[in-house]
């Protein structure tokens, strides 16, 4: 009995000397972890800035930690704040284009708790720890772009009909790199105005856009909502009402990734030319996000009906005129003819 005693006091003392061991270990920690992901500079930067887009990467679950303060310098560092268990650590996400894509360098540093310490003792490491973590994260961000962003398709479907339509819009001028991220805020913005202003929406969101692409590589376009009736707005609204009557128009379906778009809007346009048809500058250019965000996180499942106008070819039919012959006299071989007197 008193042999127990002893091996519980000898357990104790351990106990309490690891606690201690364990407690006065650095609280300070810095871990480096960095990855080549094969797509271009600004597509990866774009998706891992795009807060809404941490459900797909984050290597923690929404219990485990909190980003927040997302900060970008230009397209070439994301800095963020991440509580871990508590303890506010500083993330350091930095973009460095290279032959084949993108290095993508995470550096995370902070102060650790108990848990951590201890979990750092017993695996040999607060790298061991999470370091781990910040590798699956970076491989989430690499296995997300790659095998979801390559993996679309284009298809032409040809001539169509758009219906007239009343819309609501709200009008706005950004760079081309940064059309999916603006996009998406103003159509959130106008979704919260239908459901505060209870206004029953016909269909789904597009886009219309005014101009492509200027001459400063920016883009002019219209975030609308399909509405049954005309509605009007207050001057200097940002949103206002929007009309289109029934025009013609070559319909091609990009499903996949907007990043896409550009191919599937360059077929289009080979398709009017290659049909020697004509553009319509009175109709309307449009994309209708049939299947997206937030409903299909995946982007290889998205689908996007992109819309350009023509004219209709007006057939005029050829007509014949009736062949007509006057009778000559002429005469016979050998015959001579006599002057009239």
């Amino acid at each position: 009995m008193r042999i127990l005693k002893y091996i519980f006091l000898l357990l104790l003392l351990f106990s309490v000397a690891f606690i201690v061991f364990v407690a006065t270990q650095p609280s300070d920690y810095k871990i480096i972890r960095s990855k080549e992901i094969k797509i271009s500079k600004d597509i990866v930067f774009n998706f891992v800035s795009d807060s809404s887009a941490l459900a797909d990467w984050s290597p923690w679950e929404k219990t485990e930690a909190i980003f927040k303060n997302h900060k970008a310098t230009s397209n070439d560092s994301l800095v963020q704040n991440i509580v871990i268990n508590n303890e506010e650590n500083k993330s350091l996400l930095q973009f460095q284009k290279t032959k084949k894509g993108t290095l993508v360098t995470w550096n995370l540093n902070g102060k650790l708790d108990f848990k951590l310490k201890m979990l750092s003792v017993l695996q040999g490491g607060i790298d061991n720890v999470i370091g781990d973590d910040l590798e699956i994260g970076l491989n989430n961000i690499d296995n997300y772009l790659v095998k979801e962003l390559t993996n679309y398709g284009i298809i032409v479907s040809g001539l169509v009909t758009k219906h007239t339509t009343n819309y609501i819009q709200q009008v706005d001028t950004c760079a081309t790199t940064a059309f999916q991220k603006v996009s998406k805020k103003m159509l959130q913005n106008m979704m919260n105005f239908v459901e505060k202003n209870e206004i029953v929406i016909t269909g789904l969101p597009f886009i219309v856009y005014e101009n492509r692409k200027t001459t400063d590589g920016k883009t002019i376009f219209a975030m609308c909502v399909p509405v049954e009736e005309e509605i009007l707005t207050t001057e200097g609204s940002e949103i206002s009402g929007g009309h289109f009557d029934e025009f013609l128009a070559v319909k091609t379906v990009l499903r996949g990734d907007y990043s896409h778009s550009k191919e599937a809007w360059n077929k289009a346009f080979a398709y009017v030319k290659g049909k020697k048809l004509i553009e319509d500058p009175d109709g309307k250019y449009i994309e209708i996000y049939k299947v997206s965000l937030p409903k299909e996180r995946k982007p290889s499942k998205w689908i996007t009906e992109i819309y350009v106008p023509v004219k209709k070819k007006i057939y005029r039919p050829k007509v014949h005129k009736p062949e007509t012959s006057e009778e000559v006299s002429t005469p016979s071989e050998g015959a001579t003819t006599n002057p009239v007197q």
